[in-house]
């Protein structure tokens, strides 16, 4: 029996809809399927498109962003940006723009960070760029935002802060992106003279993603793929090429789209058939990979290279000892301290860098100087202040954000001014002479860092001073303890 192949054709239709029928004239509304999303991490104000809009302009209810729309300084302030604004509105259904819009259209929510959309700005005319939104600045909850519902379900969202329009083309927002639902079609018609028979088709579709991460060596990637949705299956379907046994091949090809919800993709795949006898089972295998960027957190975020340091707080000193019995010495209790540092960051556990600070170093003794009342105590200021100027090193333990603890070892000079001696709140002829002299000191503190730029730091430390006097070489040591800011940029 002589057997014709008539015609062979395979059909893929996959089609996305969105709920409502829109207008949708504007760019605003439109997506190229040829290109990748930006990712946009600036932050978000530079080019308010509707400014009359803005959170920093009050807008901050929906009482107050209906009252914004409808006021005529708005239009009258505002005309070309004005103008663009309600031809949005009526894209979405609202007949008669701004003055059908009431407070039941607006609702204010949160944009979750990384949607892929299109982002308006405002530069003489206003443009649309193709995001994955990740703008700096904004809060945990993510981007907020107006959302604008028109009477047929159509929307579009204003951004808080820069007061842009933004439409979403990710599922995750609500927005038209790829379709949830994939529908697949495959119609098959081979006709011959012979009988029509059921023949066995073997349906694979492997559908990846791959995650790009922070790699483990700075400004390096890794990948990591995962099966997210696999189908495996077997029809039947009716074939009329007789008894003799058939296996069709694809040519095989790849490309690449965005899908909305208003997108219809129809591909039509040649084939070819080979009627030669062999498997009587037709297979047909598709997989498709998707990439998405993780945004990287934590010591991953930071990479500040310098470190301004500024602390205050309060001083206490060891006092000398004199070697015989007539002449005693005590403490004078803690002095004001203040210090500023400046340094390199290198890595997340060490920094360098260097230091100043302003102190007091003073103590009481009962040597009875010239022009002191017998029988009291004078107070000694071997420096008001001494100024210890040095070069430190800092090994931290902890990552750049949150908590950490450090240990920080520093050597200089320190210089001294204002040293004299006082009774009873005179102050004597006799001064202690006091020179600069070499310095070090040796400091633990802890510190809390709220953002990779800002945060607040407890230390305490010890200071050692060799200074030399006319009468005496002093050895004295400081115990600062302070508390202070970091900036970090």
């Amino acid at each position: 029996m002589r057997f014709f192949l008539i015609a062979l054709a395979l059909f893929f239709s996959v089609q996305a809809w969105s709920q409502q029928s829109c207008k949708r004239s504007s760019t605003l509304f439109s997506f190229d399927q040829h290109i990748r999303p930006r990712l946009f991490t600036e932050k978000l104000g530079n080019h308010p498109q509707f400014p009359f809009l803005q959170y920093v302009n009050g807008i901050t209810t929906r009482a107050l962003f209906i009252k914004a729309v409808k006021d005529p300084q708005s239009r009258k302030d505002n005309k070309v940006e004005f103008d663009v604004f309600n031809r949005l509105l009526k894209d979405i259904g609202f007949v008669n723009g701004y003055k059908d819009v009431k407070a039941g259209n607006v609702e204010n929510l949160f944009i979750n960070p990384g949607t892929i959309g299109n982002l308006g700005f405002f530069n003489k005319e206003s443009n649309y760029i193709y995001v994955r939104l990740n703008p700096a600045g904004e809060g945990d909850d993510g981007v907020a935002a107006w959302r604008l519902t028109g009477p047929t379900g159509c929307y579009f969202y204003i951004l808080h802060t820069c007061g842009n329009a933004f439409f979403a083309n990710d599922p995750a927002a609500g927005g038209p992106g790829c379709c949830k639902d994939v529908t697949v079609k495959v119609n098959t018609d081979t006709v011959n003279t012979a009988a029509a028979r059921e023949r066995p088709l073997h349906l694979m579709i492997r559908l990846y993603q791959g995650i790009i991460g922070a790699g483990k060596k700075r400004n390096t990637y890794d990948t990591a793929f995962r099966l997210i949705r696999s189908i495996d299956t077997t029809t039947l379907l009716k074939d009329s090429t007789g008894g003799r046994k058939a296996n069709v091949y694809g040519k095989g090809w790849t490309e690449q789209w965005v899908l909305c919800r208003d997108t219809v993709l129809s591909l039509r795949i040649p084939l070819t058939t080979d009627t030669t006898p062999g498997d009587n089972k037709i297979e047909y295998t598709l997989a498709d990979t998707s990439y998405i960027r993780l945004t990287a957190s934590g010591k991953d975020d930071c990479h500040k290279k310098w470190e301004i340091a500024a602390d205050g707080g309060a001083s206490f000193n060891s006092i000398p000892r004199f070697d015989n019995t007539t002449q005693h010495t005590r403490t004078n209790g803690a002095q004001p301290v203040a210090s500023l540092a400046f340094s390199r960051i290198f890595n997340h556990w060490f920094q360098a860098g260097v230091s100043a600070a302003y102190m007091t170093l003073s103590y009481q003794d009962d040597i009875p100087y010239a022009g002191s009342v017998p029988n009291t105590y004078n107070t000694v200021y071997p420096g008001q202040p001494i100024i210890p100027v040095q070069l430190f090193g800092k090994a931290t333990i902890g990552g750049p954000l949150g908590w950490q603890a450090n240990v920080t070892l520093s050597a200089g000079y320190s210089f001294v001014s204002g040293s004299k001696i006082e009774n009873s709140g005179t102050a004597l002829a006799v001064k202690p002479g006091t020179k600069g002299g070499p310095t070090a000191g040796l400091g633990m503190g802890v510190a809390y860092f709220f953002s990779c730029k800002f945060g607040l730091a407890l230390s305490t430390s010890g200071q050692y001073f060799d200074n030399k006097a006319s009468s005496m070489t002093y050895h004295l040591i400081a115990l600062p303890i302070t508390l202070g800011v970091r900036f970090r940029f």
